[in-house]
């Protein structure tokens, strides 16, 4: 099950008790002081400007002091964009092309895959499904794959989604140093590093061949507003922006919720993280009280946690089938991945304590009757 239609997708966004966990979405409460940007915003009618091309300047110099820090290169600039997708195919638009391969793991998020492969470029994949390699690329893998190509783009994405692996500065470090030595660009997907336990940046190991991705949707909640972020040193910024497709300026509404929220991230992230670790718990509990069904990293540096379904012999697609049916809505490892069909759910835990209690105590039921058709 890669995902419903877009006429069923509709169909369950009009629904008021469904409990989204697939989309790695926020649905904890906003922040007070959110609420009233927005609604300040609203009453002020800031929608009927557009932004700055780039972003207003104050979200942009928030962005860089949070993830470059107060030391940066004056080199270093930001575009914010229409959530960090938007910025992901401006970069593997303007990057992409037939000479071009991108490399990235198996499973991976799916769609700069596509972006890259309607410029003309090759797409490998390289398998991490693996507990041996810790669900991690594997940097001697990484080289011999850079090796057979003329030009390489290295996505990578830190935390994984879908796994919730994590990569340590060594890890980090030897990947730069095969990127650098075959001169590849690395895209690093930080989407969900707030949720880490220790996150590193591989900018500050390579910074003139690394662009850096950033989102609001997931720590912030503010997914439906699309705000994101590239970060990329000048020369290579000037090249994307080049031909940045949002050049009216991306949602007002959500900068201005994104420049209320840095006012309070530190204090606002720690309670989203003792919420998400909380729920992680829970559905630990649950998974471990039933037969056939493993958590693949524990704890996962996401906000979500996969769980492999294999030993149980009872199909994940036919599990999220009948979650559904019961009103939860979580994804499947064929979403992320084209050889794992069928293998491993994904289940979001950036949502109210009551959404995991109920997944808690539906999934006996819920496997037991998966079991006997």
């Amino acid at each position: 099950m890669v995902g419903p239609s877009a006429q069923n997708f509709d169909n369950l966004h009009k629904s008021e008790d469904m409990r989204w966990m697939g989309q790695n979405t926020n649905h904890l409460p906003a922040h007070p002081l959110v609420k009233e940007a927005l609604l300040k915003g609203i009453h002020d009618q800031s929608y009927n400007l557009y932004a700055p091309p780039q972003g207003l300047e104050e979200l942009r110099e928030q962005v860089l002091r949070d993830l470059v820090g107060p030391n940066r290169s004056h080199g270093t600039q930001v575009l914010i964009t229409d959530g960090a997708v938007e910025g992901l195919y401006l970069v593997c638009k303007r990057l992409s092309d037939e000479n071009t391969t991108l490399v990235t793991t198996d499973p991976t998020w799916v769609w700069p895959l596509n972006f890259s492969r309607n410029e003309g470029a090759n797409i490998s994949r390289l398998p991490i499904y693996d507990k041996a390699k810790n669900y991690k690329l594997d940097p001697q893998e990484l080289e011999s794959q850079l090796s057979l190509n003329k030009k390489s783009i290295i996505y990578l994405i830190d935390p994984l989604n879908p796994l919730g692996s994590c990569y340590d500065l060594d890890e980090l470090t030897r990947i730069a140093e095969v990127a650098k030595k075959y001169d590849a660009v690395v895209v690093h997907d930080c989407t969900y590093r707030d949720f880490a336990f220790e996150h590193f940046l591989m900018r500050d190991l390579y910074p003139e061949k690394t662009i850096t991705t950033y989102s609001f949707s997931k720590w912030l909640g503010i997914a439906g507003l699309r705000t994101g972020a590239i970060i990329a040193d000048e020369a290579l910024f000037e090249h994307l922006v080049d031909d940045q497709p949002n050049i009216l300026g991306s949602n007002i509404l959500g900068q201005l919720a994104a420049i209320a929220a840095f006012k309070v991230k530190r204090e606002w992230v720690d309670q989203v993280n003792l919420v998400q670790r909380r729920n992680q718990d829970i559905i630990k509990g649950a998974v471990d009280l039933l037969a056939g069904l493993n958590p693949v990293v524990y704890p996962s540096n996401g906000n979500f946690l996969a769980v492999d379904c294999v030993d149980s012999g009872v199909s994940a697609n036919a599990i999220a089938e009948e979650l559904l049916r019961r009103g939860i809505f979580v994804r499947t490892s064929d979403y992320h991945s084209d050889i794992l069909k069928d293998v491993f759910l994904k289940i979001s835990t950036t949502v109210p304590e009551e959404w995991a209690d109920q997944f808690a105590e539906e999934l006996p039921g819920v496997l037991e009757k998966c079991s006997t058709k």
